[in-house]
């Protein structure tokens, strides 16, 4: 039974990374997301490997779900050769800009991710050491008192 409440969540993870061995665990906890936690909402900059991985099933769970809506999330300003319709890839169902202000270039994927955790109800993310921008991101989220699933370290049988 899917709650009415609709919900967000959003995606944190390391660049390079081999996201094949929690595919399952990250099914499950994206079914649980949308089933029991009421997330219609998923949003990704889909930058790095488990980001794109995360966007590409919420992509193929829509056909389980027509309702979810997955966005992905823009860290600089779109340019004419972006124009969001035939430069999206196929996953997403739109786009989104959220910084309003000039950010310097160098920050502005940090910026981006800060307020994309403060427009979120949940995260999901691939954590596996103190640094970089993905731990940033759950770091600021923990702040935040946002819930985090990190799905490094967990098991299969876990999550359910």
């Amino acid at each position: 039974m899917i709650k009415t409440e609709m919900k967000s969540c959003a995606f944190f993870g390391h660049r390079n990374m081999n996201v094949q061995p929690y595919g399952e665990i990250l099914l499950g906890i994206l079914c649980d997301l949308v089933e029991n936690k009421g997330v219609t909402q998923f949003y990704s900059d889909y930058r790095g490997s488990f980001n794109v991985y995360c966007a590409r099933l919420v992509g193929k769970l829509k056909e389980r779900y027509p309702k979810i809506v997955n966005t992905m999330v823009l860290s600089y300003i779109p340019t004419a050769r972006f124009n969001g319709a035939f430069d999206l890839p196929l996953c997403f169902d739109d786009s989104v800009y959220l910084l309003e202000r000039n950010v310097p270039y160098k920050f502005a994927i940090t910026e981006t991710n800060k307020l994309l955790i403060d427009t979120v109800d949940f995260v999901v993310a691939a954590v596996e050491v103190k640094f970089g921008g993905a731990y940033t991101a759950c770091e600021y989220a923990r702040k935040r008192k946002k819930p985090i699933v990190n799905v490094i370290g967990l098991k299969e049988k876990q999550y359910e």
